[in-house]
């Protein structure tokens, strides 16, 4: 008999035995996870990026599932996000191509945020030189936040390419 046959029903077997005695597995214990998905716009000011404040538009689409334990407090929380990105300054406007983006959050039992990961396309905006401003990578986005309180937009990751920032301010600048 083939091994993958024999396999399969060897773990068929496992699995009604083990319901039989009333052991289920983990993450039947917890609450079901929650599918969301919903358009967000954003906007606000970026004063840390460039020598002058540059004003931010995004239109974002999330697609979010959220976790919870078996007393159905959230856990943790991933969002797959598709992003675009206008920015103005100076009288003069960048717009940036759709990227995505992964974030995590996780929470405690009493929950409080303990973590707060984003990984991905962090921003692709084409330059008026025909270069291409792209940021991309992991950012511990909880660690920012606690420096930056109010923050909306992060340009840059903790690890991986932050970018032309240089060719981005340029731009942009008066």
């Amino acid at each position: 008999m083939n091994t993958i046959i024999k396999f399969t029903r060897f773990v068929f077997a496992l699995a009604l035995a083990l319901s039989a005695l009333g052991v289920s597995a983990p993450a039947a214990l917890a609450a079901p996870p929650v599918h969301l998905e919903y358009p967000l716009e954003l906007s606000g000011e970026i004063t840390d990026l460039c020598s002058f404040p540059i004003y931010n538009e995004a239109i974002l689409r999330v697609r979010e599932i959220d976790f919870f334990d078996k007393s159905g407090a959230l856990t943790r929380i991933y969002e797959q996000v598709v992003e675009q990105d206008t920015f103005t300054a100076n009288g003069k406007t960048l717009v940036g191509l759709p990227f995505t983006f992964n974030i995590e959050m996780f929470f405690d039992s009493d929950g409080n945020m303990t973590g707060f990961l984003a990984d991905g396309v962090l921003e692709r905006v084409p330059l008026p030189d025909g270069k291409m401003f792209v940021s991309a990578g992991r950012l511990d986005a909880f660690a920012y936040l606690i420096d930056h309180p109010g923050a909306v937009f992060i340009l840059t990751p903790d690890k991986g390419n932050p970018g032309n920032l240089a060719g981005f301010c340029a731009a942009l600048s008066p």
